[in-house]
């Protein structure tokens, strides 16, 4: 598979779709150093270039209110937890389409490749643009990611390569070409890396220490697009692509006291077409997008003890979005918004147990936004209705009303920055199909997880002569109803999903951008975050677990990345840390999983001529060599080292 896709990386045959332009920015005081002013929690090009990233998990991270929980290091399983929700109740959008995955209900943040993203944006009330999917403005909160690809080049030619050399025989090679004028453009972009993942790990248990070697733990993946976007008239914008996606990997399981040895391997096969349609006006715009995904994963373990001897699975996942969104400004202080968004999804696999499952889910919005002086008032209804059925039986139809409110005072309407914000949204998630459906695990009678939603939060701009600083902070109350959980039932090793608890969950949100400017040649840079959170399984008095913090979820997280530059070149280091947690929702000794904080370093230095950027970065993951886990037993890598080369033609 490797020399094919070495073949396929310099033939790509896919696409991303996206709507607004890119800039790159400098290594200097007026680019890298440039205040966000932004309302949502946004990560831009130029702090991708001085993390460097493995994926878009590692960069989510990096905002206040988000835990990533990872399974490992390049190519392992990332998904996202956004104030105390699990992750089937965040959007995750990728150049304005919305990522679906019935099977598992989760983005696989780890495939999310980050060379290409230009900004990634966090929303957890109103959303910034009417334009989005329907499915976006219903979740509990939303990730926007924009990437390279999908806009008009600067000028007639725009290209990116970037290459990674790193430690455990990581090679890592992406390259993006874009041509084009005002009324046209066409790209072409493919991704492909590499790692054998074999590193060291020590893990602690009482007062006994064990190391070994991380084993089966290769991994490879390709990505490909193509895509073309045409200009109608002066104010529409046609946009088709396609896209593809494969990876190959062995999956290394958990760690554990008497064995580090797993033989799991699992392919992912993903074709993706899709087209989106805009018309902005003077007094209304519209969007209409559809989209259509196959996925297959192959999952194989040739040493699990059966009759067969091993397990060789297929899913066959097949998707199907349409959608229509559009807002209509009546005058100046009032505008109202609309929505509606189909999606039909299909699995097929012999790993379930009630034949083929289909689900049609319709999501439709109504909203609008009143200005009155100082103060903007959001309101919002929407509808979902989902119909699943399959080969054996017929599910009852579950029709759900989500409202929204958000009130916004500003009370300096020439700094728009500063705001004080108040929010309500009630939303649900709807059970997987391997949730609902798994052999031996899955329960038909699973109910919606419901969540209601409170925040408040204000944004404050600080300006003083040589320096200025954002700050931001939130605080927030979620009830979780019906929460969805694997329990054991005939012993431990089968489970079954049930409707068993009600989660409270309340925490802050502490974030601060800072910029120092020394003179022309010196500057620095500081961000940094803090994130509370006491979730509670508020289930029953009499439970053990009543009042307890949820597995995996830290009371206090947080990061801190300082940047110092001196013209184009610079070093910054950054940090991570995490609480203790629990594994289980039991909070005693034996299921905690110990805290950690991350140490890494980077330096960095930009060369240009005319349209030519080029920028070298030697970077160190772990500079401390901490031994840490996320997921108990699933130990993270150790130190490592990563060269990196970006060059820029624009």
């Amino acid at each position: 598979m490797r020399s094919l896709l070495f073949f396929l990386f310099f033939i790509p045959c896919c696409l991303f779709a996206q709507v607004t332009g890119y800039d790159i920015p400098e290594i200097s005081v007026t680019d890298s150093l440039k205040l966000n002013k932004e309302k949502s929690l946004t990560i831009k090009r130029s702090m991708i270039l001085e993390l460097q990233p493995e994926d878009a998990g590692e960069l989510l991270q990096k905002l206040a209110g988000v835990n990533i929980r990872s399974y490992g290091g390049l190519g392992g399983l990332k998904t996202i937890s956004v104030r105390g929700l699990g992750s089937q109740h965040t959007a995750i959008v990728v150049d304005g389409f919305t990522v679906l995955n019935n099977q598992t209900g989760q983005v696989n943040l780890g495939q999310v490749q980050a060379d290409n993203i230009e900004r990634m944006y966090l929303v957890n009330g109103s959303q910034r643009s009417a334009l989005v999917p329907a499915s976006s403005q219903v979740m509990g909160s939303a990730v926007y990611i924009e990437t390279f690809e999908g806009s008009n080049p600067a000028k007639r030619h725009a290209l990116r390569f970037t290459s990674k050399l790193g430690s455990y025989n990581q090679f890592d090679n992406y390259l993006s070409y874009k041509v084009g004028n005002e009324r046209m453009y066409v790209s072409i972009s493919g991704k492909f890396r590499f790692a054998d993942g074999r590193y060291p790990y020590i893990i602690q248990n009482g007062d006994s220490t064990y190391q070994g070697i991380r084993n089966n733990n290769h991994y490879e993946d390709l990505f490909a697009g193509l895509q073309s976007g045409f200009r109608i008239g002066k104010r529409s914008l046609l946009t088709l692509g396609v896209r593809a996606y494969a990876s190959d990997q062995e999956l290394p399981g958990a760690v554990i006291l008497y064995s580090d040895n797993a033989f799991q391997t699992l392919r992912n096969d993903e074709r993706k077409a899709q087209m989106g349609y805009t018309y902005s006006g003077e007094k209304w715009s519209v969007r209409g997008f559809a989209v259509g995904t196959l996925n297959g994963v192959r999952y194989r373990d040739t040493t699990f003890l059966n009759m067969a001897g091993m397990i060789d699975s297929q899913y066959d996942q097949t998707a199907i979005q349409s959608g229509i969104s559009a807002y209509f400004r009546m005058k100046e202080t009032v505008t109202i918004h609309a929505a509606t968004e189909q999606q039909y999804s299909t699995l097929e696999t012999d790993q379930i147990g009630f034949g083929k499952p289909i689900r049609n889910h319709n999501i439709s919005v109504l909203g609008s936004k009143f200005e009155f002086g100082q103060i903007l008032l959001i309101g919002q209804l929407s509808t979902q209705v989902v119909a699943e059925e399959n080969e054996t039986f017929e599910r009852e139809q579950i029709f759900r009303v989500n409202p929204f409110v958000q009130v916004e005072y500003n009370p300096n309407k020439q700094g728009a920055n500063h705001t004080f914000y108040m929010n309500y949204r009630n939303s649900f998630r709807m059970p997987s199909f391997n949730e609902l459906y798994y052999n031996s695990v899955g329960n038909t009678e699973l109910k919606p997880e419901d969540a209601n939603q409170l925040s408040i939060g204000t944004t404050i701009p600080v300006k003083k002569d040589r320096s200025g600083g954002l700050i931001r902070l939130a605080g927030f109350y979620n009830i979780v109803q019906n929460k969805i959980v694997a329990i054991p039932t005939k012993n431990l090793f089968i489970w079954s999903m049930q409707n068993v608890g009600e989660v409270h969950i309340a925490g802050a949100e502490f974030s601060l951008e800072w910029i120092l400017k020394l003179n022309k040649s010196w500057s620095a840079g500081l961000n940094a975050n803090y994130t509370f959170q006491n979730a509670q399984d508020m289930t029953a008095a009499s439970s053990p677990t009543f009042k307890d913090q949820i597995a995996y979820i830290p009371k206090h997280s947080g990061n801190a990345d300082l940047s110092v530059y001196f013209k184009r070149t610079g070093f910054r280091f950054s940090t991570l840390a995490n609480s203790i947690r629990y594994s289980l929702n039991e909070n005693v000794p034996s299921n905690e999983v110990p805290g950690f904080t991350l140490l890494d370093a980077a330096v960095f230095g930009l060369v240009k001529f005319r349209d030519h950027e080029m920028r070298m970065q030697v970077t160190c993951k772990n500079l401390l060599n901490s031994s840490y886990s996320i997921i108990r037993y699933y130990v993270m890598p150790g130190r490592m080292f990563l060269l990196t080369l970006n060059y820029a033609l624009h």
